[in-house]
């Protein structure tokens, strides 16, 4: 009885310390995680001209929906 509830901490203590979060190599096979330091833009970041933004027009729809 002894040895069964050894065994059975032993393998609650070695499921608790697998890795779940999708990154990293799983049973020996590497798995290819992105770098996002690795990314840069295009173009440096601008201020637009003015930050003020366009008066509201009664009646007419979002101009920022897609729609």
């Amino acid at each position: 009885m002894r040895a069964f509830i050894v065994s059975i901490l032993a393998l609650v203590a070695l499921t608790a310390c697998g890795r779940n979060d999708g990154g990293g190599p799983q049973f020996g096979v590497p798995v290819a995680v992105p770098a996002e330091q690795a990314v840069t833009p295009f173009n440096p970041l601008q201020m637009p001209a003015t930050t003020a933004l366009p008066p509201p027009t009664p009646g007419q729809g979002n101009r920022a929906d897609p729609r």
